[in-house]
């Protein structure tokens, strides 16, 4: 797998808590966010940690793009984060 495609989603993950720090989410926070939208489930229901290694290219992929799109769209980060949280069984 490509090694600046994961750097660039761990770098994403680590920008975002700067940006939105008003939303007192840690780094993984937004890539749970990320992938757990990627996979439709609990991310590790469907791969093994670290997710970002064991994704597919396409789902990195689609990560880093929700990633940048979070960066773009507080309120598509917000409604991701609950999505994510009823996938995780917390609404």
């Amino acid at each position: 797998m490509n090694l600046n495609k994961r750097q660039e989603y761990l770098d994403l993950g680590n920008a975002l808590p700067n940006q939105y720090y008003h939303l007192k989410f840690d780094n993984h926070c937004y890539w749970r966010i990320a992938l757990d939208n990627t996979l439709f489930a609990k991310w590790s229901e469907v791969v093994p940690a670290p997710a970002y290694r064991n994704i597919s290219e396409d789902q990195l992929d689609y990560a880093i793009h929700l990633l940048k799109s979070y960066q773009k769209d507080e309120q598509l980060l917000l409604e991701h984060n609950r999505i994510s949280l009823i996938y995780r069984g917390k609404k």
